[in-house]
């Protein structure tokens, strides 16, 4: 559901700001799919994540960016048979600036700027609490942390120019926020200018 509530909220906000961005052009769109590294506590998720967001063109060498990213998803198997099975979800929104240098093939930017991170993680073995002690005696106890964290955003890209408005994105960044989480991730992707 929260990822629903996000991307719609994201469309909606990138629908308004098309209508007004007819003339001027300034505006592009994200659409990237990566891999990222999570930790929080003991915790740890490798998984497939993607991106989508919305940029502006604040002068020819800063851009104003915000979005929405899926860091990661893993579902445990309904009844815990596996005494190491765990539920986690990471995503957030985020707002950066990028500033650019272009160049003749496309623009080098890196990328400043601040997440609000929802994680939920349950496990039976990798986070610190008094675990949960279920009725059932089949079932592992768990751990369980549900937080939104504030988080800084650092990265570094370049957008390849394939057509006038058609960019491809190649981009590395690093996440760093409350409660000792961290991220690490790579995307490749799509910018369109509109």
């Amino acid at each position: 559901m929260k990822h629903f509530l996000g991307i719609a909220l994201l469309c909606s906000v990138a629908s308004s700001l098309s209508f007004s961005a007819q003339a001027e052009h300034n505006f592009y769109g994200i659409l990237a799919a990566g891999y990222v590294q999570n930790e929080v506590e003991e915790y740890e998720l490798d998984k497939a994540s993607y991106k989508i967001g919305v940029g502006y063109e604040l002068n020819p060498q800063w851009y104003i960016e915000a979005g929405y990213q899926a860091l990661g998803e893993e579902n445990a198997s309904a009844d815990f048979a596996d005494i190491d099975a765990d539920k986690a979800e990471f995503s957030g929104m985020y707002l950066s600036v990028l500033g650019k240098a272009q160049g003749e093939y496309g623009e080098l930017f890196y990328r400043l700027g601040a997440m609000r991170i929802d994680a939920d993680v349950e496990s039976v073995s990798d986070l610190s609490c008094t675990p949960t002690i279920p009725s059932d005696p089949n079932i592992p106890a768990s751990c369980r942390f549900d937080e939104s964290l504030i988080a800084g955003v650092a990265g570094l890209g370049f957008d390849f120019y394939i057509h006038n408005s058609l960019m491809m994105r190649f981009e590395a960044e690093y996440i760093k926020g409350e409660k000792d989480y961290a991220a690490t991730a790579a995307y490749v992707g799509l910018r369109y200018n509109f």
